[in-house]
């Protein structure tokens, strides 16, 4: 009966170990790449090191540092990205946290959490920042799920934020060409919409705001007319660059953004015109700078790659460069779209 008695009680204690270890200051982090490695650093110290699994889940339980029996912290907490390692921080909230690493991204989770010895903390890194749920105990199973389906390269980026690259092409219009190449010839047709590239480079600092700088390059545009003595053919050739800040809502896997700014364009003038036989070509250029707004959408196909459409409407104003009278006052507008590309993907 002795016997039996110390080996229920035995049976009891270990159990009772196996709590604590499995609930223990505990640290998942979710939605990482599978075979990248995770640390959890406690109060300055690394507790655990682990990799995280095909599921998208990495299990750390502190196996150094952790908190004694009865000991509490409030604690902030940091999330920092390096490279292929992901690194959860928790500090006591006096304390400041080791400087992050060179070329390490660190982003602070809001909230300051109750640290226990029984403390299961959730991390999902699918957002930017990074999220968190806590628990005292053992994190409920609906806190893992879908792990798998959500991870990087099966999940679909929501409105992304870092770096990107993007080019396309569409359509301009120039509203006063026609009216300004022809004047008050009625003999006259005028050609004042033409295709257009662009390219450029954004930076996108949250889900909600974000900048960018655009060139854009219009074809040619033309008007040819005759009199009862003459005939001409005129036509603008122009180039754009747009700097604008943006402000965006995102809905899952779009993004609706509206845009103001400042572009600055040159473009050159020519008119060739023949009368009684005597043939003159008058140039003359001009650039400067004026006000754009617009507005559109993009779409997120995959983590790093994202078809877009906007429209733009700019108003070029500008002076001749040989100081001339001639000046530029037009207003353009412009509907484009293309793909944009993430630089450094997270």
């Amino acid at each position: 009966m002795i016997v039996r008695r110390i080996l229920v009680l035995a049976g009891i204690v270990h159990f009772v170990g196996g709590l604590a270890t499995a609930f223990g200051q505990t640290v998942i982090v979710r939605n990482a790449s599978q075979g990248s490695t995770v640390e959890f650093v406690l109060n300055g110290a690394v507790a655990a090191t682990g990799t995280v699994g095909a599921d998208g889940l990495a299990t750390l339980a502190a196996t150094q540092g952790r908190l004694a029996d009865n000991q509490s912290v409030d604690a902030f907490v940091w999330v920092d990205e390096c490279g292929s390692t992901r690194r959860v921080i928790a500090m006591n909230r006096t304390t400041a946290p080791p400087a992050a690493d060179a070329g390490c991204r660190r982003d602070q989770i809001g909230g300051i959490f109750l640290l226990q010895p029984i403390t299961t903390i959730v991390v999902d890194v699918a957002r930017n920042p990074p999220t968190l749920r806590l628990r005292q105990g053992e994190a409920p199973a609906a806190w893992l799920q879908d792990a798998a389906a959500t991870a990087p390269g099966t999940r679909l980026t929501i409105a992304p934020r870092g770096l990107m690259l993007f080019g396309g092409g569409g359509r301009t219009l120039f509203s006063e060409f026609s009216s300004q190449a022809c004047g008050d010839v009625t003999t006259c047709t005028a050609e004042d919409q033409a295709f257009s590239a662009t390219g450029g480079i954004g930076y996108w600092f949250s889900e909600y705001a974000g900048a960018e700088a655009s060139y854009l390059r219009p074809g040619r545009i033309t008007a040819e007319g005759s009199g009862t003595r003459f005939t001409f053919d005129s036509e603008m050739d122009g180039e754009v660059l747009l700097f604008a800040g943006k402000g965006a809502v995102p809905i899952g896997r779009v993004r609706l953004f509206g845009m103001g700014g400042a572009n600055y364009h040159r473009a050159t003038f020519t008119t060739r015109q023949t009368t009684d036989g005597s043939a003159q070509t008058l140039q003359w250029r001009t650039e400067g700078w004026g006000p754009a707004f617009g507005g559109g959408a993009e779409v997120w196909l995959t983590p790093s790659v994202g078809l877009y459409g906007e429209f733009g409407r700019l108003r070029l104003k500008g002076d001749d460069v040989a100081g001339g009278e001639a000046q530029t006052a037009a207003w353009m507008n412009s509907i484009v779209g293309g793909i944009r590309v993430r630089i450094f993907p997270r």
